[in-house]
């Protein structure tokens, strides 16, 4: 398998972090290499976070540079938009329809408009965008917490990486106990729902 360049974008206590150990213990589950770094903002919760991923055969530096993301994997659309010069051109954003927007735009309207701003923004500038109801499916698993995990399904749907073995262990593996079974349903209900709704374009 060639490499695979995956960037994370999160902001601190989403789980972004979480989300790029994850696939890293599966891939090494798989017999891959991988390499992971992240990029944390000044602020440790709701700060912007950036986690790199990259997954092949070989692997030697764990960052990449713009134009060279096959994914990018977003918990917060915000975060989406301020990296998407990391997309190479063929590349597919995947992201929760979440926005935490600043103060100024954080109430009844103003909040509605700051995401349509940022959702047209994207469309425009992204061909492949899959946008996923991450924070729903996560309460319906158990946990709203689990939108990283609703956002592995999603991203394991499409680019099929990843045994369902690989990904369960490696879940359990860094999230035991009750934590683990949500996470894990929280996956299968992102995967079911790409499967279901989204058509990949290869």
């Amino acid at each position: 398998m060639k490499v695979v360049n995956i960037l994370i974008a999160s902001v601190g206590g989403q789980g972004g972090l979480t989300l790029s150990r994850v696939i890293a213990i599966a891939a090494v589950m798989e017999g891959y290499s991988v390499r992971t770094g992240e990029t944390l903002g000044m602020a440790q919760r709701f700060g912007s976070v950036v986690s790199y991923v990259r997954v092949g055969k070989e692997v030697n530096s764990p960052t990449f540079g713009y134009g060279e993301a096959n994914y990018i994997l977003g918990l917060e659309l915000t975060e989406v938009l301020r990296n998407i010069q990391y997309l190479s051109g063929d590349g597919k954003v995947i992201t929760a329809n979440v926005v935490k927007p600043p103060i100024s735009s954080s109430l009844g309207i103003a909040k509605r408009l700051y995401e349509n701003d940022i959702l047209n923004e994207l469309t425009n500038q992204v061909k492949n965008l899959i946008i996923i109801p991450a924070k729903e499916l996560a309460i319906k698993a158990g946990n709203v917490r689990a939108m990283n995990m609703v956002i592995l399904g999603a991203f394991n749907a499409l680019a099929k990486m990843f045994s369902e073995e690989s990904i369960t262990k490696a879940i359990i593996t860094l999230l035991p106990g009750k934590k683990g079974k949500t996470s894990i349903n929280a996956y299968k209900l992102g995967y079911e729902y790409v499967v279901r709704n989204v058509r990949s374009k290869g």
